[in-house]
């Protein structure tokens, strides 16, 4: 289903802290790696690298970052949502690449491991969206 293909792998970022935002940005370097492995595809994730350089807290750093991520995303085939919510910034990912007519995914565990559901429009994923709290960076 996904070899060969550009696959944008979208995750959590967003944390009250800034070791939880290192935990996320090595949740999405495990994912890109499983993901590759699994369904023998190429994987990309911004938000697995840029927190290196960009603070997610500062608004016009955070505004670059989602940019790049975009950038990125325009150039995948792809996206494949992982973790069990959804952040803000993933929202404008996901929905992105619905309007752009991407195909999306959504990794789920369970009892199911490395299952992908196809994800055919928001209405099917908008309960997993987080309420977002004031000390998180959205």
């Amino acid at each position: 289903m996904l070899k060969g293909k550009r696959a944008y792998i979208c995750s959590p970022l967003s944390a009250k802290t800034r070791e939880e935002r290192m935990f996320n940005m090595g949740l999405a370097k495990a994912y890109l790696d499983t993901i590759r492995e699994v369904f023998h595809c190429r994987t990309y994730a911004s938000h697995a690298y840029l927190p290196l350089m960009l603070d997610d807290t500062i608004p016009e750093e955070r505004k670059l970052a989602l940019s790049i991520g975009k950038q990125l995303l325009d150039f995948c085939d792809v996206l494949i949502i992982c973790g069990g919510r959804i952040s803000s910034g993933m929202e404008g990912e996901i929905r992105y690449a619905h309007d752009t007519g991407k195909d999306v995914y959504w990794l789920e565990g369970g009892r199911d491991p490395f299952q992908l559901r196809k994800i055919k429009n928001w209405k099917e994923i908008e309960y997993a969206v987080q309420i977002p709290e004031n000390h998180i960076s959205e």
